[in-house]
């Protein structure tokens, strides 16, 4: 699949972009700076997370439900591990949002140049 823009590159951007828009946004798992598949982590202040997957040119989004905070750590963990066995040099970065249930991956562009 071709991409235009390299992992690493676009994480940075992205980062930068919510950040400077007051939404904390960090890396939590750095992978390869050339192709390494990207995964975004959506919290917010209710204890909610959603995982956003980049998926060819535009994001899959996977809603996560749990009734506690270590629940939800543990499902994540599972996700993520079994993400790794496919792509060990993933990325993931988390951004923190006023609701997981907003769909962001509307406003997201993915790296794929377009045809």
């Amino acid at each position: 699949m071709p991409y235009g823009l390299k992992a690493g590159l676009w994480v940075r951007a992205t980062l930068r972009r919510f950040n400077q828009n007051g939404q904390p946004a960090l890396i939590i798992k750095k992978g390869d700076e050339d192709a390494g598949a990207i995964f975004i982590l959506l919290t917010d202040t209710n204890g909610q997370a959603a995982i956003l997957q980049e998926y060819g040119n535009s994001w899959r989004r996977h809603e996560l439900k749990a009734d506690t905070p270590f629940e939800l750590a543990e499902n994540m963990e599972i996700f993520f591990d079994r993400q790794k066995r496919f792509d060990p040099d993933l990325w993931i970065i988390e951004i923190t949002v006023k609701d997981v249930a907003s769909p962001l991956e509307t406003l997201l562009e993915t790296r794929k140049i377009s045809d």
